[in-house]
């Protein structure tokens, strides 16, 4: 009996990877660091970084598509081969192991045939199935629904080995923002589009806002990264009804000092401010970051923004798909962990569609970036997974070209 896959969602901020009858997966940072004193540190070693000012990142992925697999394949050696970081998790050999892997939308056929010549002829696994996040999303079973008219409705049940034939894909990542229809299993390709906002867009905008307006903290990425995933929302109405309560939502963020605390945390508003720190008060920065989904205008950026991104998307599907498509919207991505996001999201969308069509968006109740490993687990366990990966004696026969223009690339579809 043959082992059970690895299953590797290679996301561009983190690597979620593991055996799929695990819960949960294992977590690495997909990133190198180095901080002032000149020390490097690999994947989940930078959360053992104590001075966290001036840290510089590399990370393999720049502009969206995976370019250096000279870092991804040391970070993923990191993952696999690392028994005391991971709860003895252990490949001890990646050779005749079996592997369901992610690759980012739209990757580059060049950049996608580096990844087949290192999983085969490097790792050496005996087969691979790799596709976008929004390729296995129909395999998830999110559990919290969000009508845009209000009225919620519990998910359906449906079969634990069916999939969800017509999906609207919102996958908010670290580098960008894809949507992505998937009919019947298969994405899409002519109607999926892309919005140059995501986490790191994010991080530079806070960054931006909190030196201009407190302390200049351009080289603070860790700790600018801390106060988004702590503090930021997504206004739950508008821009304008949230900057008119902004005192109310108003959090003091106390600062490190490197002795009693290395990352800084929320101020308790009932405790007082400990003596000798020090501390910013955010009040509209808390959801005039995040507005940039809606409002791309509000950092000049002359893009339209995620609305209209999944309007137009919609407009290039065969017109009798739509309101199916608009029925099942999925999210995933760790931006959706902002509050507000989802129920914004889908009100927002109502309201620019007919009346008698019904958007409903799904999510999961758990940590919303582990949607797309929850999904490819699924995947790996459905009897679809053994006719669709491609063994290592046919990439040798047929070669690296076949795999990328026939199994797993995008020009097929187009």
């Amino acid at each position: 009996m043959e082992s059970p896959p690895i299953v590797v969602d290679n996301g561009s901020y983190e690597i979620k990877f593991g055996t799929p009858d695990l819960e949960t997966p294992y977590r690495a940072l997909n990133a190198l660091a180095q901080d002032k004193f000149g020390s490097y540190y690999l994947s989940n070693q930078i959360k053992t970084i104590k001075d966290i000012s001036s840290v510089v990142f590399r990370r393999p992925h720049e502009f969206g598509q995976l370019t250096s697999w000279e870092l991804e394949s040391t970070i993923w050696d990191y993952c696999f081969f690392n028994p005391d970081e991971f709860d003895g998790f252990d490949l001890k050999d990646s050779k005749g192991q079996h592997l369901v892997v992610s690759e980012t939308c739209m990757t580059i056929p060049e950049l996608s045939k580096n990844m087949d010549q290192v999983i085969f002829e490097e790792y050496e696994f005996a087969s691979m199935f790799k596709s976008p996040v929004a390729g296995f999303a129909p395999f998830g079973r999110p559990s919290i629904a969000i009508s845009g008219k209000g009225d919620d409705q519990p998910n359906r049940k449906a079969e634990p080995d069916a999939y969800e034939p017509f999906q609207l894909v919102i996958d908010i990542g670290f580098n960008c923002t894809w949507v992505v229809p998937v009919i019947k299993g298969i994405p899409y390709y002519k109607a999926v589009k892309k919005l140059d906002v995501g986490g790191r867009f994010l991080n530079g905008l806070l960054k931006e806002t909190l030196s201009f307006r407190h302390y200049n903290v351009m080289d603070e990425t860790i700790l600018v990264n801390n106060i988004k995933e702590n503090c930021l929302f997504v206004s739950p109405v508008s821009y304008f009804e949230s900057f008119k309560h902004r005192d109310r939502t108003a959090v003091e963020y106390v600062l490190p000092d490197f002795q009693t605390s290395f990352l800084g945390y929320v101020k308790d508003p009932k405790k007082p401010l400990p003596q000798d720190s020090q501390a910013v008060k955010l009040k509209d920065e808390l959801f005039s970051v995040p507005e940039t989904f809606f409002h791309p205008e509000i950092p000049q950026l002359l893009k339209p923004g995620i609305i209209e991104t999944i309007l137009e998307s919609l407009s290039i599907l065969p017109e009798q798909l739509r309101p199916l498509i608009l029925g099942n919207i999925v999210c995933t991505g760790g931006n959706f962990n902002l509050p507000n996001f989802a129920t914004r999201l889908a009100t927002e969308l109502q309201r620019q569609l007919p009346t008698d069509w019904s958007c409903t968006v799904h999510l999961p109740s758990g940590p919303k970036e582990l949607y797309g490993w929850s999904s490819m687990a699924s995947f790996a366990n459905s009897p679809l997974y053994n006719n669709a990966r491609v063994t290592r004696e046919e990439y040798f026969e047929h070669g690296v070209d076949w795999c990328t223009k026939h199994r797993f690339g995008y020009q097929n579809w187009m």
